[in-house]
């Protein structure tokens, strides 16, 4: 048990130089991805806005043929009143030349709606691809300055990655899956060392008789207020 208590000293100062190799990152490993997911969120809109102005500048065109076809049946309704012979044949151009002034105006119409909306999404997509722009700036200065960070410590990091297996190899399974809940829980902090007669975690009050049983290393023990793995501090 004396190899399992040292190796999880150990692990736990070696876990510690990964946290402080991860706090000199910072917040850019967040900031990154953040802007990451901005950038695939405007690309996404960028794209659809481009999808409608495509299916406008159909429509556009649709619209466009519509009225000329109106416009010219009203040229030819216009023509054919004048040669007109009956009440009847009047009154049925006249019922033509209605109609086609009808499907004119709803084109015009519709043309002028679509027309707005296609400024509407021009004035969006123009906003969006500056946004990205931004976005993409910002993000190849932040993606650089985390990649310098990185590269200063990576092999700092791989060697104490290395180091991290080997002593949890040589460990029980459970006794790491219960160091690894109480770091999780307690801020990185998986063991506490006995200051005295009190937890170095938490500094609650140790029993006498506990800190006796946790000198001799035999078996694991924890404190009952924080739950951290409890060793003696033998540099005291």
């Amino acid at each position: 048990m004396q190899k399992t208590l040292y190796g999880l000293i150990e692990l736990q100062e070696v876990d510690n130089r990964l946290d402080e190799l991860m706090e000199e990152r910072g917040d850019l490993p967040l900031i990154v991805d953040d802007l990451k997911e901005k950038l695939d969120e405007k690309s996404a809109d960028l794209q659809k806005y481009k999808e409608e102005l495509k299916e406008l500048k159909i429509k556009e065109k649709e619209l466009g043929l519509q009225i000329e076809e109106s416009k010219a049946k009203l040229e030819k309704y216009e023509e054919q009143l004048y040669q007109v012979k009956t009440n009847k044949e009047y009154d049925a151009i006249t019922n033509e030349t209605e109609s086609a002034k009808e499907q004119l105006n709803r084109g015009e119409e519709e043309l002028s709606a679509s027309l707005e909306e296609m400024e509407s999404i021009n004035q969006k997509t123009t906003t969006i691809e500056s946004e990205l722009e931004n976005i993409k700036e910002e993000l190849e200065q932040n993606t650089l300055e985390l990649q310098t960070k990185m590269a200063a410590t990576s092999e700092e990091e791989n060697l104490l990655r290395q180091e991290r297996e080997i002593i949890v190899q040589k460990m029980d399974a459970d006794i790491i899956k219960t160091y690894e809940m109480v770091r999780k829980a307690r801020n990185g902090q998986g063991i506490a060392k006995v200051n005295g007669n009190v937890c170095g975690g938490c500094f609650s009050y140790i029993p006498p008789q506990k800190i006796v049983e946790v000198k001799k290393m035999k078996k694991i023990y924890t404190c009952e207020f924080c739950g951290r793995i409890l060793v003696i501090d033998e540099s005291k």
